[in-house]
């Protein structure tokens, strides 16, 4: 709550808020990193002994035919080293993973001992998909275990069995260790059965312990006087570099898991207090929030629920009031407030007014009935009276609270229940406060924000923001326009929060910062990967300056293409959209991250087709709406006009996992034509929809998004989108992106050079580039060629080209000028010319760096035909990475040398059964299971190469 300005900070600010260079231009690491997202608990302290240094770690091949130090994390899986499949060069054996019946289910390895405290280490493991035919495969790090343990996502992708090995690969800083309880393991999110192979794993140490900008306004007294400003925090944050940031910037702490219900009672009286972090925050001067009492999830089945079946409303009732009142009487007056109940009321509801209609229909719904929300308050209430000397507040908290129709009926709900408090208790509230989670994303429109934070402050009730983060960027990458317009954001809300602080008790950030965070690879915070501060910090410290500085500019929408092709509207997938580019479903309008796809749009004179291929093995259409049913939706504007209303060629098309269709509006059936197929893992919808209100042609843009509604036990849980995270595209079209109608054949159009070939290649290794042409037109055959390729000299070197076309020959090469490559070609005579697509060069090149990214470009490019007319080619570029051989490098300097040479030397004799062979296996490079001449002799030939 707004207090009097006592104390001025703008000197502070004035010192702070030069933004650093190092956002003007992301550097090549903080683009490359990913890591990860956390789920940490209370738990015991850490100890600050001396650790012993970390030892060295050996790259698990398999080749031993061990599993290398992996088990299974749940115990139940099946291992197996097996030679159906290999990555390692030279090698033999992977390991099969199979059995998984739960999505965190697979292999896990300890890493502890190989671990400097505060150091980052790069983790990587190449993944091959056996079932099914695509699978979201995540690999994570664990830190610490029981309720105290962080599980962070490094590296997060959806593979098909088509692209056979994988290569995985992020960092993540230990500044904990877990009370020496590390792993790092791979799972897929999306699938509890999928089974995969892994290989090669490695685990790297690089930068080492960071400190924080101790120089930066503290975000606690620029807002001392409005709000208190908080951060989730477990036991592990109470101590070291976590600390300091904490301490710094922040006045109160909320414990993301450890005092939830399945935390704090797990099983029937048995409670496990988490005194530890409830007291250490004290200790350092942070206030604590209390979360949460009543939840759907994180929540044990006991308590509403057995075999199944919900328990009897008085039964339920008594678990859920003892918890309420031995929880909220154990913490006492160490807590400044509490969230009774999380998360009750669904998503969009269609009749806001009735807020008990919009109830989710949880566990504790089904045991006790509607009631069940109003009961928990008056339990956490009975406490609070038979304590009048606890200054301590009851709030409602829940998120998506942007969403107008979900805020109002919250706000229906809370007004009823302290109006019908109110008459027998005159003068005091039944809810204190609301919680609003504001979890948001950078196309977050904070106007519905001040509608939802206005209708809330005029309950009477006070308000907290308790778990702010904003989603910007992906795969743990963020530009710096993608950093600024989150920082831009952050101001926006933050000048809203100041111009309401009268009613705002505490801001509560979700996270430290981005790679601990819940969405590590969407950026939501405002301090990176190693704890330093990002554009956010500074649109939130001071937001009016932030805003004069970075004035706004036009939003930029997805951009899609859809590819000149008629297929047959099958439900299955044919060869015409192989020809079509994936656009990623995976942007979610709910806090609730569940089911994702991919789209592809395909066009003729007359329509346009989109293939939308669903990945959800659980699939739900009981209720009755249809938007809240397992279901895709296609919004379409014919002239993309992106005004804020529908017009006559705007359309919403709906179709579930059962091919049911639903239109907005109805008219827009008319010659609308689908199907599905459905499989173990998800559906796949082929839809027709007429371009009936434009004339289709090569580069009319069309307004067009793709949305996927995820339902689950009759709810609408999830919702992700090509492009629209507000959730308003039913109504409002300036919300979809935009799609280009491309690829319908030109005869006067240029023909297009490809680049292809492999995109990893090892050190010292050929790697093969084809060169060819697309879109070449038939009567007018190509007879001369001059092409230049570019390329870093440092990374690789030129070998020869040679003709892929009979009667067409290369007739000069010039590769004098380090990093550059000229070749001259010419057909042998007019039946030879070039008049089809096709391959017409191999360039061959060797990798000589010893680990990097790199590429060959095709900057120029000139065509001639019989009459020496001329045309240019567009750039083209093939991007590749460049990997270290590890057999023979066993030192790892990228080099082979005498260095490597003695370390075999010295392992000389040493066999698979010796209880320290996992330290030489790598010495053994013909994998006979012995260290002898014959290996000696293969580094040898390698020096000498």
């Amino acid at each position: 709550m707004r207090r009097r300005f006592k104390q001025a900070v703008s000197q502070l600010l004035a010192a702070s808020l030069l933004i650093p260079a190092v956002w003007l231009a992301p550097t090549a690491e903080a683009a490359a990193s990913a890591s990860s997202d956390a789920v940490v608990t209370a738990v015991a302290g850490e100890e600050e002994g001396t650790r012993n240094p970390a030892l060295p770690f050996s790259t698990v091949t398999f080749e031993d035919q061990t599993t290398g130090g992996f088990a299974g994390r749940a115990g139940t899986e099946t291992l197996t080293v097996t030679n159906e499949a290999n990555h390692t060069d030279g090698g033999s054996y992977a390991l099969k993973v199979e059995g998984r019946t739960q999505t965190w289910n697979g292999p896990a390895l300890r890493v502890e001992p190989y671990v400097d405290k505060g150091y980052e280490y790069t983790i990587s493991a190449w993944v091959k998909l056996i079932s099914p035919a695509s699978s979201e495969i995540q690999l994570s790090t664990q830190v610490g275990q029981g309720d105290g343990a962080g599980y962070n996502s490094l590296q997060a992708q959806t593979i098909s069995t088509d692209d056979g090995w994988v290569l995985y690969e992020g960092s993540f800083r230990y500044n904990s260790v877990g009370d020496e309880f590390l792993t790092i393991y791979v799972e897929s999110p999306n699938n509890a059965t999928a089974s995969f192979y892994i290989d090669d794993i490695s685990f790297e140490r690089g930068s080492g312990p960071v400190s924080i900008q101790k120089d930066l306004a503290p975000i606690k007294d620029v807002y001392q006087d409005d709000f208190l400003i908080g951060n989730v925090a477990s036991t592990s944050d109470l101590g070291g570099v976590r600390l300091d940031l904490l301490k710094h910037h922040h006045n109160v702490i909320t414990a993301e898991n450890a005092m939830k219900p399945d935390a704090t009672q797990p099983t029937k009286g048995n409670f496990t207090w988490s005194d530890n972090l409830v007291d250490g925050a004290l200790a350092q001067g942070l206030s604590v929030h209390g979360h949460v009492l009543v939840w759907h999830q994180q929540t044990p089945a006991w308590m509403n629920t057995s075999d199944g079946v919900p328990l009897g409303r008085e039964e339920a009732l008594g678990n859920l009031r003892t918890h309420i009142k031995t929880v909220v009487e154990h913490y006492g007056d160490r807590v400044i407030s509490w969230d009774v109940v999380n998360e009750a009321m669904n998503d969009n509801p269609s009749n806001p007014s009735n807020w008990k209609a919009a109830l989710r229909k949880s566990a504790w719904y089904n045991a006790i009935g509607e009631d069940y929300v109003e009961q928990a308050f008056l339990a956490a209430r009975e406490v609070l009276d038979a304590h009048p000397e606890w200054d301590i507040k009851l709030y409602y908290n829940d998120y998506n609270d942007d969403n107008q129709n979900k805020a109002q009926a919250i706000y229906s709900m809370v007004k009823e229940l302290n109006d019908k408090y109110a008459q027998t208790h005159p003068g005091k509230l039944l809810v204190d406060g609301i919680g609003m989670q504001a979890h948001y994303s950078v196309n977050t429109n904070p106007n519905n924000v001040k509608l939802s934070l206005e209708k809330f402050i005029s309950l009477g009730v006070e308000v907290s923001v308790t778990e702010l983060d904003i989603q910007a960027g992906s795969d743990s990458q963020l530009t710096e326009k993608q950093a600024i317009a989150q920082g831009y954001l952050y101001a926006q809300l933050f000048q809203l929060y100041q111009e309401h602080a009268d009613h705002i008790a505490r801001v509560t950030f979700w996270g430290l910062n981005d790679a601990t965070s819940w969405r590590s690879e969407s950026n939501p915070l405002l301090f990176d990967k190693d704890l330093q501060a990002k554009p956010a910090y500074y649109g939130v410290v001071d937001p009016d300056k932030f805003i004069e500085e970075h004035p706004p500019t036009s939003s930029s929408a997805n951009q899609g293409t859809a590819t000149y092709a008629t297929p047959v509207v099958d439900g299955t997938v044919d060869a015409a959209w192989s020809q079509a580019p994936a656009m990623a479903v995976n942007r979610y309008q709910t806090a609730w991250q569940g089911a994702s796809g991919t789209a592809r749009a395909l066009w003729d004179d007359q329509n346009l087709y989109v293939l939308i291929q669903v990945n959800d093995a659980q699939l739900d259409k009981t209720n009755a709406n249809a938007w809240e049913q397992d279901s895709i939706e296609i919004f379409l504007d014919q002239n993309n006009a992106k005004v804020s209303s529908y017009q006559d060629d705007d359309g919403q098309y709906r179709v579930n996992f059962d091919n049911e269709t639903s239109f907005n509006p109805e008219s827009q059936e008319d010659g609308f034509a689908s199907a599905v197929h459905k499989s173990a893992t998800g559906y796949t919808v082929e839809a027709q929809i007429p371009l009936d209100a434009i004339t289709a042609e090569n580069g009319k843009k069309l307004g067009f998004d793709v949305q996927i509604n995820d339902a689950k036990d009759g709810i609408r849980q999830s919702v992700a989108a090509w492009n629209d995270t507000t959730g308003t595209g039913y109504m409002d079209p300036s919300t979809f992106g935009v799609l280009t109608l491309s690829g319908k054949a030109d005869q006067s159009a240029s023909p297009v050079a490809s680049l292809q070939g492999k995109t990893q290649v090892n050190t010292g290794d050929t790697l093969e580039l084809t060169y060819g042409l697309k879109d070449v037109q038939e009567g007018n055959g190509i007879l001369a060629q001059d092409l230049i390729f570019t390329y870093d000299p440092a990374k690789l070197q030129f070998i020869a080209a040679e003709s892929l076309q009979q009667g067409t020959q290369v007739i000069a090469v010039d590769s004098d000028t380090p990093g550059e490559v000229r070749v001259l070609m010419a057909s042998e005579g007019p039946d030879h010319a070039i008049t089809a697509d096709g391959d017409l060069l191999k360039i061959k090149w060797k990798a000589i760096d010893t680990a990097s990214s790199t590429s060959i470009e095709l900057p120029q490019g000139h065509l001639a035909n019989a009459d020496g007319e001329e045309v240019s080619l567009a750039a083209a570029e093939h991007t590749l990475r460049i990997v270290s051989k590890s057999s023979g490098d066993l030192n790892e300097d990228g080099r082979y040398s005498i260095g490597d040479l003695a370390m075999a030397a010295a392992a000389y004799g040493k066999k698979a059964a010796d209880p320290d062979w996992n330290t030489f296996k790598q010495m053994d490079l013909n994998n006979d299971g012995v260290i002898d001449i014959i290996d000696l002799s293969a580094i040898a030939s390698l020096i000498l190469q």
